[in-house]
């Protein structure tokens, strides 16, 4: 008896229990991922399930060929050697169109799932050639893919690169289980964990920093972790010498990085740190170390590698007419430096020395731009003083003077609007 593997879309899956039943119906033994939990150990037993089978049998649909997980197993199953059955189940395809492997193998149509239809499913199947043995060593396993990972947690935290529409989905996904219940706390860990990702795109991070807005503004003034936030707030500010009306009046200051928030705030907006009441207190600074790392910041925007250049070209002039002098410049791994200081006393004010650095990096569909002092500004710096004069690059002990304009942010801003306009 021919064991099948079937992969498929969720989205076809009516039209793939038909499938099974004409299958099992003349005793064919197929196997589908049905009962589907997601998770490593999952995806570990579809791919032993791929290995055990005669025939692959990919259910051809729009819905399927845009899907990682099938597009993962199609090509594990290809370097398995496996025999490849394409059925289509679904309108939309170009059968013209199909790229290696499955251009060249006769692609069954079982879109009516009459007995015509299965009929030539049969035949398919009993006229496909046996697989042959497995190859020695196998071929290295493909990874999980992000769809078949269960939890957000696990989506989130996942080693591969987030998709653009993989991240809104997860921002969406996190804002719903909040309305369906979700308990606050559990959300804003996670979507502090999002916001964290170094993939992460500017225009997805704004929406995670108006739903962590959101949910520090929606707080509940007493919970039962705090004991009564009301009474043990007003406690502790007399415990500490202060009147008890100040703590629900007064600043805040995060203990753990001494970022200023308003009164009512519960979460630091800056590192996301839960707000105690005895932090009206203004932290001493932390000591600066050989360890400490170089300001910079640092955002992803989508843009099309042909637009880069275009829009690099906009920053500059428009940083012109706010009265900066610019010089820009290429770095050794293909990415551009432009490097500006303020005309005028301001400059007196913060000193020659503190130059603002933003380094633009294309890679894909991805425009990374970094403001600051970090390792491709090293690397900038290194790859082309040779060629140019830089302005002095002691960036990091004035990197807050630039904060305190708001520079950074503003050019992240102009940049977000510019390519929105695309």
């Amino acid at each position: 008896m021919k064991r099948v593997f079937i992969s498929y879309s969720r989205t076809n899956l009516p039209i793939v229990r038909q499938l099974v039943q004409d299958l099992k119906a003349i005793g064919v033994e197929a196997w589908y991922d049905e009962t589907l939990t997601g998770g490593q150990k999952w995806w570990l037993n579809i791919l032993a399930n791929i290995r055990e089978c005669d025939i692959f049998v990919f259910a051809l649909s729009p819905d399927s060929w845009d899907s990682e997980a099938c597009k993962s197993e199609l090509s594990y199953v290809s370097q398995l050697g496996k025999t490849i059955l394409p059925v289509l189940v679904a309108d939309g395809i170009n059968l013209n169109l199909l790229p290696a492997p499955l251009h060249e193998i006769q692609v069954t149509d079982y879109r009516r799932c009459d007995k015509e239809a299965a009929f030539a499913l049969v035949r398919s199947i009993n006229a496909a050639a046996t697989s042959s043995p497995l190859p020695d060593p196998l071929p290295n396993p493909p990874e999980v893919p992000v769809s078949y990972l269960s939890t957000l947690k696990e989506r989130i935290e996942t080693s591969k690169t987030l998709t653009a529409q993989e991240q809104i989905t997860l921002v969406f996904e996190l804002e719903t289980s909040l309305k369906d219940g979700r308990s606050q706390n559990e959300v804003r860990d996670l979507l502090l964990r999002l916001r964290r990702r170094d993939d992460l795109l500017a225009k997805v991070a704004s929406n995670v920093d108006a739903a962590l807005k959101g949910l520090d503004t929606n707080a509940p003034t007493a919970s039962h972790e705090n004991g009564g936030s009301a009474a043990a707030a007003a406690r502790m500010a007399t415990e500490q010498g202060r009147p008890a009306g100040a703590a629900a009046s007064e600043s805040r200051y995060c203990q753990q990085c001494g970022t200023q928030a308003p009164a009512a705030s519960k979460f630091c907006a800056s590192c996301g740190a839960g707000l105690q009441p005895s932090g009206a207190v203004k932290p001493a600074p932390l000591p600066m170390t050989p360890a400490t790392p170089k300001a910079s910041k640092s955002r992803r925007f989508l843009c099309a590698s042909g637009n880069s250049s275009s829009v690099i070209a906009d920053v500059k002039g428009w940083l012109e007419q706010q009265d900066f002098d610019s010089q820009q410049m290429a770095t050794e791994h293909g990415g551009t430096l432009l490097q500006i200081k303020k005309r005028g006393a301001w400059r007196d004010f913060v000193g020659m020395s503190t130059s603002l650095n933003i380094v633009f990096h294309q890679s894909a569909d991805t425009l990374t731009v970094e403001i600051g002092a970090g390792k491709w500004i090293d690397k900038a710096a290194a790859g082309t003083v040779s060629l140019f004069i830089l302005w002095p690059l002691a960036v990091t002990a004035g990197f807050g003077a630039w904060e305190q304009m708001k520079m950074p942010d503003k050019v992240f801003e102009y940049i977000g609007s510019r390519l929105a306009c695309k």
